[in-house]
């Protein structure tokens, strides 16, 4: 069944020109030109990707994603200008899987959502699995063991949770607070630099293990992801 996406950008030449490209990919493509349509959109009808534009008329593409995520988990692509990191950073922290930079390439844009789809079925898979396996590291869920070439890497609770958690959606940011609420919940009272030097320390001992393998980078100013690549 093709994919179908809801592509939510007021500036008609920019919607029609992605709408074009995603069509010429055999994807069902949608177009709302303001925040509150396509909300409305997004509640009716059931789509496999979003396209969002930050800056819209009615609703702002962070407060489309506040409330619809309060409903679904779709993934949803930002386009935003370079100087609206902070509006970045919001998006990831709800729940955005990814972002685009204007003026951006619609080729650039398709092999985003395509990376996507890839993501998803990954998750999708490793959601039935009890092992989980990734270059040369193999993840035990029941157990909560992680091997890398057959030897085992001694992990804190948290940082089993942490790595865990990226490596169910490689590639995706995890801004900071996405994982203090995936890792240490909603009551957590810390200090955001906690979850660097839990991540430090995960990246120390995962790089001791297979110095030739980076497993999780940092995206400077917006969080982490899992690279299997």
């Amino acid at each position: 069944m093709s994919k179908k996406i809801l592509v939510v950008e007021d500036d008609n030449n920019v919607a029609n020109l992605v709408a074009t490209y995603l069509k010429n990919e055999k994807w069902n493509v949608s177009n709302a030109y303001d925040g509150e349509l396509a909300l409305d959109l997004a509640y009716t009808e059931t789509y496999d990707l979003i396209v969002l534009d930050l800056m819209l008329p009615k609703l702002s593409g962070i407060e489309f994603i506040k409330e619809y995520r309060k409903e679904y988990n779709t993934p949803v692509i930002m386009l935003t200008a370079k100087i609206t990191e902070s509006d970045i950073i919001a998006g990831l922290d709800l729940g955005a899987d990814d972002y685009i930079t204007k003026p951006f390439s619609p080729r650039e844009l398709v092999s985003r959502v395509k990376a996507i789809f890839r993501r998803i079925d990954k998750q999708n898979l490793f959601a039935e699995k009890k092992v989980l396996e990734i270059k040369n590291m193999k993840i035990d869920v029941t157990l909560k063991n992680v091997y890398i070439s057959d030897s085992k890497v001694n992990l804190t609770p948290k940082e089993f949770s942490i790595l865990q958690n990226l490596c169910s959606y490689p590639g995706k940011i995890y801004s900071r607070q996405e994982i203090i609420d995936l890792v240490f919940g909603l009551d957590f009272d810390g200090f955001d630099r906690t979850i660097d030097t839990h991540i430090a320390n995960l990246r120390k001992k995962l790089k001791n293990a297979d110095p030739q393998n980076d497993y999780v980078e940092s995206v400077y100013g917006l969080g982490y992801r899992f690279t299997d690549v």
